[in-house]
């Protein structure tokens, strides 16, 4: 299963499709196939790989992965088995409650960082760089050192096969020079950089973050959950409050482009995330009736 996984990975990407997420998950479950010994595509595999998930909507969306894979595979031998939908859940696709971190928190988790982990200067500057740009993580780790630019991050061909420039506030195009001078020698032009001098990996960070969160006394397993991608949560909602009543929708619109989302509905949600933003809404709405009586 692990060789059919390469392959179908490799054919994507032939395609043009940049498969970043996919490739994590489908070699997950080769590897988990492999290690059942399974020659083709199983149904009760892939439930019982999806089932390690912690919620009913991120199984269900694990399955939905290999169900294209499944396909794929089906089309040139029958003998692969292709799961139905709506296993786990009817919607795999609705957002988790994201965990908004408070500026002190951040502070906290990028002064822990640079404290007690080996190549703690990296980790500490690129959770500082995810939450004061709302960059997603894999568009930083992707960075290399020409996308840094007087005029911003150029962030190269990412989701939708979009790119876009980010501009920097002076303070974070500062920090992010600085750490580059400090920087180690590396193998690579990534901005970002393991401790071998290849590219930082996605699996380490997320090992790290997990000390750094225990560190400032954070359950990695608490309601709503901290996850990295909260980083880029909390930049938007930050963003957000920070707006006035009567630019409220220029900056939802601004944060649609500097975020890169396809369009302003996937910025949308946010406005419900905490209850600031929530009783903002319900002014805007209180003036705006009064206005139209």
């Amino acid at each position: 299963m692990i060789a059919a996984v390469e392959a179908y990975l490799e054919l994507r990407r032939a395609a043009g499709y940049s498969m970043r997420d996919a490739d994590r998950i489908l070699r997950s479950y080769g590897r988990f196939a492999h290690a059942r010994h399974d020659r083709f595509v199983k149904v009760a595999t892939i439930h019982a790989w999806a089932k390690r998930a912690r919620s009913p909507e991120r199984r269900e969306a694990l399955v939905r992965k290999v169900a294209l894979l499944a396909r794929h595979l089906h089309a040139e031998d029958p003998r692969h088995e292709i799961p139905s939908y709506r296993v786990f859940a009817a919607d795999p696709f609705q957002r988790p409650q994201p965990f908004i971190f408070t500026r002190e928190q951040i502070i906290a988790l990028m002064a822990t960082a640079r404290r007690h982990a080996y190549n703690g200067d990296a980790y500490a500057t690129l959770i500082g760089l995810l939450a004061a740009t709302g960059l997603r993580i894999s568009e930083a780790l992707s960075l290399r050192l020409d996308d840094l630019t007087r005029d911003g991050l150029f962030v190269r061909e990412t989701k939708c096969h979009k790119s876009r420039l980010v501009p920097l506030h002076p303070t974070v195009e500062r920090e992010l020079v600085a750490f580059l001078d400090r920087r180690r020698s590396a193998r690579c032009d990534r901005i970002f950089v393991g401790v071998n001098g290849g590219p930082l990996s996605y699996d380490r960070l997320k090992l790290w973050y997990r000390r750094f969160l225990a560190a400032i006394g954070i359950d990695c397993k608490q309601t709503p959950r901290p996850r990295l991608h909260c980083l880029r949560h909390s930049f938007a909602v930050h963003a957000l409050e920070a707006s006035d009543s009567m630019t409220g929708a220029e900056h939802q619109l601004a944060l649609t482009t500097y975020l890169g989302h396809a369009t302003v509905a996937s910025t949308y949600w946010y406005l419900e995330a905490t209850p600031r933003l929530l009783t903002s809404i319900a002014e805007r709405s209180a003036r705006f009736t009064r206005r139209s009586r």
